[in-house]
């Protein structure tokens, strides 16, 4: 197991420190916020061992840690009344700024998994992997059962073409 110079295994400190934030917001952290504030505190950890951590914390800590919405995590000490309806959080405003599409590729797959809990696997693949102008989506992912869901869904495929420049929705649309 992988140990800092303490001796501490690095996914022992990367939960705590997970905990630690989710202390201080009782409204609860996004995964993307909660991601970004483990790397900002640490920046010495591997942001694909942060994921690993974190991204079913309410699974791994169902006495502790709980999802009030799709890629929300809360403390269950703040969890509200029965009688409360959970609020919203509101998202963070993006400025634009002249960036290539491809830098979203790996963010959105990230974001369709984590974040809004759409696909059980993402891959980012973009480019023309498959040789032809039409045959590359940007990010493929794909939704099956749990083997602890009762209720067995068919397995969905999602492709998703990812467009910086408004001009090209219709390229997109391809």
């Amino acid at each position: 197991m992988p140990q800092d110079a303490t001796g501490t295994r690095i996914t022992a400190r990367i939960k705590a420190a997970a905990f630690e934030l989710l202390k201080q917001r009782p409204e609860g952290l996004r995964y993307s916020e909660l991601h970004a504030k483990i790397l900002a505190r640490d920046s010495s950890f591997n942001p694909n061992t942060i994921n690993h951590c974190i991204w079913n914390l309410d699974a791994v800590y169902p006495d502790k840690i709980h999802k009030p919405s799709k890629g929300l995590f809360r403390l269950l000490e703040y969890r509200p009344a029965q009688s409360e309806t959970p609020e919203e959080v509101p998202t963070s405003a993006v400025v634009a700024s002249k960036i290539k599409e491809e830098d979203f590729y790996g963010p959105f797959a990230d974001w369709l998994k984590n974040e809004i809990e759409d696909v059980t696997h993402a891959i980012p693949l973009g480019g023309n992997v498959f040789k032809d102008k039409w045959g590359t989506p940007d990010v493929v992912g794909k939704r099956e059962s749990q083997r602890s869901d009762i209720i067995k869904g068919a397995t969905e495929i999602v492709s998703a073409e990812i467009k910086t420049d408004t001009a090209q929705l219709i390229t997109a649309f391809g």
